[in-house]
């Protein structure tokens, strides 16, 4: 089903490009002159009839390659599905009104979905030809989704202005928005795995729409501020830990994917896979996922059955796609070691597939410092990660376990430190170019714990006198991270 090696994924990425950047070469002209004469005629006028005929025709050609793909701006390029078009003469006067247009509204363009209907798409184009600016682009954003939400356009996603695109600093109103709107998908995330493993488990159906538009969503946010959700990952609610694990593991797998260089599609397959990981789990007793004692034999031979029950569970969706067929090896392949070892037993030893191999490591990880189900007791960050290098060449892959551990960082984000100015702090942002001196919260001096209003943030790579001296077990300090995520 997938091919293992990386030279062949790359292969197969240099064609996708190309024909991506074909694509986006031709909707481009075709989508700027359907704006234009949206603003000057009716939806019933001929000229316009004819005009959005031809912008359907090279959708359809598009969604019977693509499942979704989008089309945004970013440092003055255009893109399709992170691919860039060049540009030449016969676009500019297209790709000025779109840069123009979409950064007074908010946005740096938008995601299209398989399953848009012309009178949808016709709702969009109208709206967008019409749609005045507001007085600052959080203001045009907000308003834009609104409006498409009374439209009922839902297969048209406005994508908004991510970080690169912010030639200005950030303010704190904007770092605020920017957490709410990470915590908001986040949660999101969280209520789809909850329906969708509900659903499953009822009806033997699963919602891969609503799971991919999801997955998109966390892919914003990511892309907006990777810190910000990586902080979410923290949270540890035992009363949703099947649901908030299988948010957790997709957020994680996403960013080594995102590290990895994977572009948007990729990422997208990967993160549907990582978010259903664990769906053959809803075929299994209920009594036997929420155990509170240790698996006897009996046990683990129901619990190992669950990769196969989440492939017979993923099939009996109704639309079967590239989507479904890519999230499939990591459902299926997340328990088998990189020697072939683990379960399923396969006849036939196997190295699992790059999604596997990939999902296996968020897996692992938040699992062991969740302290649930197979690690009964709770790893913190550094010891999980030893514990894994110990297993490197026989479990996970050297190279990918490698970039995850380089993209957590030394401290991870989330983690309870103490520093060697006596005070106790949780990391809330990595510093790339220093990776131990991280951005702190302070939450505890020497006389104890502070004031929730009184908690400052600081950045000790630009404070040399005050470093990281080791993580703490913020169980034992009877220490609630989940109170500090919203601060800074």
């Amino acid at each position: 089903m997938f091919q293992n090696s990386m030279k062949d994924i790359q292969e197969k990425e240099v064609a996708y490009k190309a024909l991506m950047e074909e694509n986006g070469r031709k909707l481009l002209p075709v989508l700027f002159a359907t704006f234009k004469i949206a603003s000057m005629y009716e939806a019933n006028n001929n000229r316009y009839i004819e005009q959005a005929t031809k912008l359907r025709e090279i959708l359809s050609r598009i969604f019977a390659d693509e499942s979704d793909f989008s089309i945004t701006t970013k440092g003055g390029y255009f893109f399709i599905s992170d691919v860039r078009i060049r540009t030449d003469r016969d676009l500019d006067t297209a790709m000025t009104y779109f840069i123009e247009r979409w950064q007074a509204i908010g946005i740096s363009g938008f995601m299209f979905n398989r399953g848009l209907d012309p009178r949808e798409l016709d709702k969009f184009i109208f709206l967008l030809s019409s749609l005045e600016p507001s007085e600052t682009a959080d203001e045009a954003f907000h308003s834009l989704k609104e409006r498409l939400n009374q439209l009922q356009v839902e297969k048209v996603i406005p994508v908004r202005v991510t970080d690169a695109d912010n030639s200005v600093k950030k303010t704190d109103g904007d770092k605020e928005s920017i957490k709410a709107n990470a915590r908001k998908t986040f949660f999101q995330a969280v209520n789809v795995v909850r329906d969708t493993l509900t659903q499953s488990r009822s009806s033997n159906s699963v919602n891969i729409s609503k799971t991919k538009r999801v997955v998109q969503e966390l892919i914003n946010r990511l892309i907006e501020d990777e810190a910000a959700v990586m902080e979410l990952t923290a949270l540890r609610s035992f009363d949703d830990y099947t649901y908030v694990h299988s948010v957790n593991v997709c957020v994680l797998s996403l960013i080594l994917g995102h590290h990895l260089g994977l572009d948007r599609k990729m990422l997208s397959n990967l993160g549907v896979g990582a978010l259903l990981h664990d769906i053959g789990k809803t075929k299994l007793p209920v009594e036997l996922i929420n155990k509170p004692d240790s698996f006897d034999e009996f046990d683990w031979a129901q619990m190992r059955k669950h990769p196969v029950f989440g492939i017979k569970a993923l099939y009996k969706t109704r639309a079967t796609d590239e989507t479904t067929v890519r999230a499939s090896a990591p459902i299926f392949e997340h328990h088998i070691a990189l020697d072939g070892s683990g379960y399923p037993d396969l006849p036939n030893k196997r190295r699992p597939s790059l999604f596997a191999r990939i999902v296996a490591i968020a897996d692992t990880y938040n699992a062991m410092t969740s302290g649930r189900v197979y690690h009964r007791k709770r790893h913190l960050p550094d010891e999980a990660i030893t514990s894994m290098t110990n297993r490197i060449d026989k479990s996970f892959d050297p190279l990918l376990l490698k970039v995850f551990i380089n993209t957590l960082g030394i401290y991870p984000v989330g983690s309870v430190v103490t520093l060697s100015s006596n005070e106790i702090a949780i990391v809330s942002r990595n510093n790339p170019d220093d990776l131990e001196r991280p951005e702190v919260k302070i939450i505890a001096n020497s006389e104890g714990m502070i004031e929730i209003n009184e908690v400052k943030v600081i950045d000790l790579s630009k404070d040399s006198d005050i470093k990281v001296t080791k993580i703490i077990d913020d169980d034992k300090y009877n220490i609630d991270v989940a109170s500090y995520i919203d601060i800074g």
